[in-house]
């Protein structure tokens, strides 16, 4: 059973870096729509969804080329397949690929044995749109399951970002291997401002105000600790024209500082995972 490791010596971030963003990405076409009393198909929401797998992620990338940053996509397999033009061409373009579901499935009550289909047919969609081999995961929801952390580990994943627990990355011991969290918040997302029917709760200058606010907090934290600025977002959200032009202008600003380190999460990973290891006798 995963047991959680306390790092035993606080993490720095390569030297003249003060500050890692982390720009995340999920991105699914309408699996995640919640269904209509009856079960019934909700059509409006798949619908508005659809969008980040048919469009918003193409804009997503015009505009992270634009400021040369690479991000991390969770991707659904069922959305890779149906879109698999996107997802070859953030790959190419350098960003990282890591898994999200294979269709949004909701694993927390999964047995074990269904959660590793799920996590293996998800798996193996990336690798035969991407050629790849995925070492990152997000739950759907942000809702593991009790097995959740050990079949990742067991499956060769190195990292997983479901958790909402914590500022900075640690590690969790798997039966002897190691899984490096890097947790995030849903205070800053896209979906907590502009939802559905879009756009709702605060919308594009609530998104700005938000991201402002945090990135102000935490550069002004970084000077005295570590700190990590890491942001999620849908492509099937921010991909809109109005949330696209307020990410815009927030890069735009974060451009301008120097030490700033703009990193995927696997780099994350890699890097805590060596500052976090325990000390011998520990």
């Amino acid at each position: 059973m995963a047991i959680e490791q306390r790092s035993v010596s606080e993490i720095k971030w390569p030297s003249g870096k003060r500050l890692p963003v982390v720009l995340t990405f999920e991105h699914q076409s309408g699996e995640g729509a919640p269904p209509l009393p009856g079960d019934r198909p909700n059509f409006m929401v798949s619908g508005t969804m659809e969008y980040g797998g048919r469009t918003g992620i193409w804009k997503i990338l015009e505009l992270l080329d634009r400021f040369q940053i690479k991000a991390t996509f969770f991707v659904c397999g069922t959305t890779a397949e149906r879109y698999p033009q996107a997802i070859r061409a953030a790959y190419e373009a350098g960003h990282e690929l890591a898994g999200m579901s294979y269709s949004f499935e909701k694993v927390r009550g999964y047995s074990t044995e269904r959660e590793q289909s799920v996590l293996r047919r998800s798996s193996q969609a990336l690798e035969n749109v991407a050629g790849i081999k995925i070492i990152g995961w997000r739950c759907p929801d942000y809702r593991t399951s009790p097995q959740t952390l050990d079949l990742l580990a067991e499956n060769g994943f190195t990292w997983d970002s479901s958790l909402l627990n914590d500022d900075l990355p640690y590690l969790f011991d798997c039966d002897g291997r190691q899984l490096v969290e890097i947790p995030f918040t849903t205070s800053t997302a896209d979906k907590t401002f502009i939802g559905y029917p879009y756009p709702q709760r605060g919308g594009s200058d609530g998104l700005s105000n938000v991201w402002n606010n945090e990135f102000d907090m935490l550069y002004e934290e970084s000077e005295r600790a570590s700190r990590l600025f890491i942001l999620s977002l849908q492509t099937w959200g921010v991909g809109r024209p109005a949330p696209l032009r307020a990410l815009k202008h927030f890069l735009e600003r974060l451009s301008g500082h120097e030490e700033l380190w703009f990193a995927k999460c696997s780099e994350i990973a890699q890097w805590s995972k060596r500052c976090l290891q325990p000390k011998s006798g520990s």
